[in-house]
Order: structure tokens, then C-alpha cells, then sequence
């Protein structure tokens, strides 16, 4: 039987063991902590009986992955956990701008700026699966919607800073779009440091900011041995 090594076990690692057993290879995977998940993991980080997120705490990209849509994770105990809104930005003067999960909603949140923001983000939104199928998966391959991702393209390319200034008009939108881009840990003056704040906006009219609770390591695919 072909052999394969997984160095790491955090979700991509385990992503990749999983394909890897279903392609019918024995896979082993190689984890340097005692609890695997990685930047996933929940742990007793300051007092006793309390758990904290070791890495990430809400995963937008994982309750939208259509990888992760294959696997059965509700039997393992995992349930997505939904608030009122996916997610809000404070301001300077006390105040936040809420970015709410209804697109309608958000629209009228963003009072002037609202109209700009839906042409942004609503043709990812409507088309959430296609855009995944060709933005989260492989990229040596041709996009299967072209002219969706074509479109995504113009936007994402450009640095988040001038993406902001040429769609919106008001502090609030602006200051809600740099949280968001904020995440590609670039530059906001660096191209395509509008392109995580694009997805990550999208994401949440189209499958939320959810907080995961419950489940365990999955060890029931025939092959992964976690070492």
C-alpha cells in the first residue's frame, strides 16, 4: 500500500490526511503537541474550569467549506453556534458598526454606503457554493465560473485601502471593511489585501461567523493514524 506522511494535525493537515485515506493511501499523521486541531484547539489556558480558543474562535470558512460539507462532523458532536449578528466594529467614539447577517439588513445598517456594499459582496453571497468550489479548492485548475470569479477578481486584487476609498463614502463602512481586511495580515496599501475582507464579508450573509461547540477527533477514517 502506497504511504503518506501528514506533518501536523491542525485542520488543513487533517483535511489532507482524510483525501489521502479516501484516495487509499495509509496515512500517517505527525503532531509535536499532546491535543491535535491545532490552532482549532480548545484549552485550559488561566484558571481552572475556564477554556479558551487557542487560535481562532469563529470559523466563517469552515461552516462554508465545501470539503469540510462532505465529511458527517454533526456525528462527532459538532453543532455551529449562531449569534444575533456575525459580527461588530468598534469606534473611536463609543459607538459600533454591525455588520448583520441579513444582506438586506446590512444595507440599511450602512445607511449611504449600504447599495455600495451589497454590489460588492452579493454576487459571492448568491453564488457562495460555485465561488468555494473555485476559491477554496485546488488552483491548478481552470475556475469553473470564470466570469464569477472574474468579477470577485476586480475587487480582490486591489489594496483594501483604495477598495474602501472608491466604494464608500462614510467612516463607518470604511472602518468595518479594515476590520475585516485586517485579517490577510497585509499591508492595507499591499494588492490583494482587499481579498480577505471581500471573502470574510461575504461569508457572513452567506453561512455566518459561527463559534463551533462540541465534538472530537475524528479518527474513523480507515488509515489516518495520529502519532
Amino acid at each position: 500500500m502506497r504511504r503518506a506522511y501528514v506533518i501536523g494535525s491542525g485542520p488543513n493537515g487533517l483535511a489532507a490526511a482524510i483525501v489521502l485515506a479516501q484516495a487509499g493511501l495509509d496515512v500517517e499523521v505527525f503532531e509535536a503537541e499532546a491535543e491535535p486541531g491545532g490552532a482549532t484547539r480548545t484549552l485550559p489556558l488561566t484558571l481552572p474550569g475556564f477554556l479558551h480558543d487557542f487560535g481562532s474562535a469563529v470559523h466563517p470558512l469552515a461552516a462554508g467549506s465545501p470539503f469540510f460539507a462532505t465529511l458527517p462532523l454533526a456525528d462527532y458532536g459538532l453543532e455551529w453556534i449562531h449569534g444575533q449578528a456575525p459580527l461588530a466594529h468598534p469606534l473611536d467614539d463609543g459607538t459600533a458598526v454591525v455588520l448583520e447577517r441579513d444582506l438586506a439588513d446590512a444595507e440599511k445598517e450602512l445607511g449611504a454606503d449600504g447599495k455600495s456594499w451589497r454590489r460588492l459582496v452579493q454576487p459571492v453571497v448568491d453564488h457562495w457554493d460555485q465561488f468555494t468550489q473555485d476559491s477554496l479548492g485546488p488552483l491548478v485548475r481552470i475556475p469553473s465560473h470564470p466570469l464569477l470569479m472574474a468579477r470577485f477578481g476586480l475587487a480582490a486584487l486591489q489594496p483594501a485601502q483604495t477598495m474602501a476609498a472608491n466604494h464608500f463614502a462614510g467612516q463607518r463602512a470604511r472602518a468595518l471593511f479594515a476590520g475585516l481586511a485586517g485579517h490577510s495580515f497585509l499591508s492595507f496599501d499591499r494588492p490583494l489585501s482587499a481579498a480577505v475582507g471581500l471573502v470574510l464579508g461575504a461569508a457572513a450573509h452567506a453561512v455566518g461567523w459561527p463559534i463551533p461547540r462540541g465534538g472530537r477527533f475524528w479518527r474513523g477514517s480507515p488509515g489516518v493514524k495520529p502519532r
